[in-house]
């Protein structure tokens, strides 16, 4: 069984990506869990005026949400038709990463969705979750996602480390009746690599051979123009961005994680993100 955490709005947007996941794990056992977190608004009141408000004030938001997630969760069972998915709601006054990293633990979630290209906050708060989270794999869903049978993965690292395979095979074996062709890019210079790099670049590519019989295709994009370019020619694949375990610089704030960095290249695309 796979547990999947969704965070949503109930926007359009977040529609659009719930549609595409139940599409994607289509006659797959799996749980999911809608994330919707709410606050205050304190705008206009002083700390006498709040004093004052009454217990309805502070219900109202999380009544909303509660009822918001209801309609939502009957209207995925309606669609879905799925006898093998279930669908729960979860409502937290907190920040999103907060609650999301919260219900991660609390839940054992074995990958979260998060909607793309909603607006700048949106953009900020996925930021955030994919700088922070780093227990399970998260896929990153423009809103014109297109999920067919047949999925195309790009595996897209400069292999300085070895990649975490087991984080790979969790989402792999987690889409049940799906072809899945994994390709690889490397982000170096062709026939520039260091013996580390190319070491590792091999053990990764035996790991592939062991369930893809077909030719797996390597590529190079040295800068992130070649990355964009790239990302372009593959509209409907799944770029996995693989982030290196934080330095202490990272770990204090001073650095961003490289996913954080080349999301910009690939905003038009379905970004899975690998943490080391």
């Amino acid at each position: 069984m796979k547990k999947i955490l969704i965070p949503t709005d109930f926007s359009l947007n977040s529609y659009q990506t719930i549609y595409s996941v139940l599409k994607l794990f289509k006659d797959n056992v799996c749980d999911f869990y809608f994330l919707n977190t709410y606050s205050y608004n304190i705008s206009g009141l002083d700390a006498l005026g709040l004093l004052h408000v009454d217990e309805e004030w502070f219900d109202k938001p999380e009544e909303e949400s509660i009822q918001k997630l209801g309609k939502l969760i009957e209207h995925c069972t309606f669609k879905s038709k799925d006898a093998k998915h279930r669908f729960y709601g979860i409502t937290e006054h907190s920040s999103l990463l907060d609650a999301v990293k919260n219900q991660q633990g609390l839940l054992n979630i074995d990958l979260i969705i998060l909607s793309g290209g909603t607006n700048k906050k949106s953009d900020k708060e996925n930021e955030s979750i994919l700088e922070n989270v780093r227990s399970c794999p998260i896929l990153l869903l423009p809103s014109h996602s297109s999920i067919d049978r047949k999925i195309s993965m790009t595996i897209a690292s400069d292999f300085k480390q070895r990649i975490n395979t087991g984080r790979i095979d969790q989402f792999r074996k987690g889409l049940v009746g799906k072809d899945i062709e994994i390709g690889i890019l490397v982000l170096d210079k062709q026939n520039q690599l260091s013996e580390a790099v190319a070491d590792n670049l091999e053990v990764f590519v035996v790991y592939l051979r062991q369930f893809q019989n077909t030719k797996i295709n390597l590529d190079y994009a040295e800068t992130d123009g070649q990355l964009k370019a790239y990302a372009s020619l593959h509209p409907n694949g799944i770029m996995c961005l693989v982030d290196k375990k934080p330095s202490f610089m990272r770990k204090i704030g001073v650095f961003k994680s490289d996913i954080v960095t080349r999301l910009k290249q690939l905003n038009t695309n379905s970004v899975l993100a690998i943490h080391q």
